[in-house]
């Protein structure tokens, strides 16, 4: 049995031991505050990449046999104003309520979808809450609602908007469109769009707006825009001199590296390797996330082993695809280095690691914590190596990770080396991924798994 930490910690997480507590429990009671909580706040690592856990959380409520006690505490928050994150969750909650028959949660999508319309297109728009984007959401919800209807009405309200404030951003870009297609078919939508045009002048105003959205995105080429070195150079200097200086230098890392002949990547790499400024120098180093650096990488090793943060990060990332003798003993320096755990390190290891590295490599884990990155780089050390010694690194990494996307190539990587346990298998049929709860289907369907 979990303590409450424990399944509050679970949950959060997104793992199937926390729906299977709730299944098994005695005092189901005792659990709700717990999941309410998690409930309604955002409980997502990346919701782009991993999903809500909408889904996730309603099959814990229905674990707990709760569905009554948390419907009408989850539509108040749901019909106040919420931030997006918070929104999709509690749009994919509700969404199974409707799904299994509830009319207050078909009701409140109603509610949400005339709160929006009626403002006329002046949404709150900021980094956390986007109205309009909110309200393609409850449009593609109310899809499996009340059917194409929905989208037929949306469509003359949204152009109603365009008409009345030209140039007002009524849609979130062209996804309601997308959505629509991949629910109705692309055919159905062009002929409604198409006849409705002719008939209609609001939906001939949203045609109009698709299109010229269509047409400029047709324009824009990504790295299109040349930067010279020299320029680039400038630019990453100046940025380096600010805040947050490598998220300024995206942009000229894409417009540079791009159209960069083999000449000028290797003119870039001499340039970096002559700065002496070690920000400068790390931001140069970090243009090679899409590119082989072109030179000796022994100046490179000595950057790797920098106390500079940022310097020693652009080093190993540029070093993470050479296999050599050289990288695996700096890979196992930097690890069992007493002053810092330096377990971007871990990555060096994808292509240079040995099986008399599991204990350190889990040593390293245990001792540090989950980050986003060891996640990912123990995923692709076992995914790409088999090893007995692989499941304590791997449990620790499967319990202790944020992201359930990466926690599938966890479970994945357990299953290449031959350690996955019967029990974190069943487990994974509850998971919050999508993905992962089929993997564990597909495997326990064939009789796959022999641990």
């Amino acid at each position: 049995m979990m303590t409450d930490r424990e399944f509050t910690r679970a949950l959060r997480r997104g793992l199937g031991s926390a729906v299977v507590e709730l299944k098994n429990a005695e005092n189901k009671a005792a659990r709700r505050s717990a999941l309410l909580r998690c409930c309604l706040r955002d409980i997502s690592y990346d919701w782009q990449s991993e999903g809500t856990k909408g889904y996730y959380l309603y099959t814990a409520i229905r674990a707990l046999g709760g569905e009554d006690f948390f419907e009408k505490p989850l539509i108040g928050r749901f019909l106040s104003r919420c931030p997006d994150r918070l929104f999709l969750q509690l749009a994919a909650i509700l969404s199974c309520y409707a799904g299994d028959g509830s009319e207050a949660a078909k009701e409140a999508f109603h509610v949400k979808y005339d709160c929006f319309a009626g403002k006329n297109g002046r949404f709150i728009r900021n980094s956390s809450v986007d109205e309009g984007f909110q309200w393609d959401e409850v449009v593609f919800q109310l899809f499996a609602i009340d059917g194409f209807s929905a989208f037929k009405r949306y469509a003359a309200d949204a152009g109603g908007i365009l008409l009345r404030n030209p140039g007002e951003p009524a849609i979130w870009d062209d996804w309601f469109t997308d959505r629509a297609e991949g629910v109705f078919g692309k055919k159905r939508v062009a002929v409604f769009i198409n006849k409705a045009s002719g008939r209609s002048d609001a939906v001939k105003a949203l045609a109009d707006a698709l299109k010229a959205g269509a047409d400029s995105r047709a324009r824009y080429q990504p790295g299109r825009e040349t930067m010279t070195l020299s320029g680039l150079i400038q630019a990453v200097r100046e940025a380096a001199t600010g805040e947050y200086p490598y998220y300024k230098t995206v942009g000229f890392r894409r417009s540079f590296i791009t159209n960069a002949s083999d000449t000028e990547i290797s003119e870039l790499a001499r340039a970096a390797l002559r700065e002496e400024d070690e920000t400068v120098k790390a931001l140069l180093l970090d243009m090679f996330r899409r590119r082989s650096f072109p030179l000796d990488i022994t100046p490179l090793l000595d950057c790797a082993r920098s106390d500079n943060e940022l310097l020693a990060e652009a080093a190993i990332d540029c070093l993470k695809g050479v296999k050599e003798k050289r990288i695996h003993d700096l890979a196992i320096f930097l690890l069992t280095k007493p002053s810092r755990a330096n377990l971007s390190a871990l990555a060096l290891l994808e292509k240079n690691y040995k099986k008399s590295d599991d204990p350190l490599i889990f040593a390293a884990v245990k001792k540090s914590g989950v980050s986003h990155g060891v996640q990912q780089a123990i995923r692709d050390i076992y995914r790409r190596h088999r090893s007995s010694g692989a499941l304590p690194a791997l449990l620790r990494v499967y319990r202790d990770g944020e992201c359930s996307y990466c926690r599938r190539g966890i479970v994945e990587a357990m299953r290449h080396c031959g350690v996955l346990p019967a029990d974190i298998l069943e487990e994974c049929l509850h998971d919050s991924y999508d993905d992962t709860r089929k993997f564990a289907q597909r495997l326990l369907a064939r009789g796959a798994n022999r641990c």
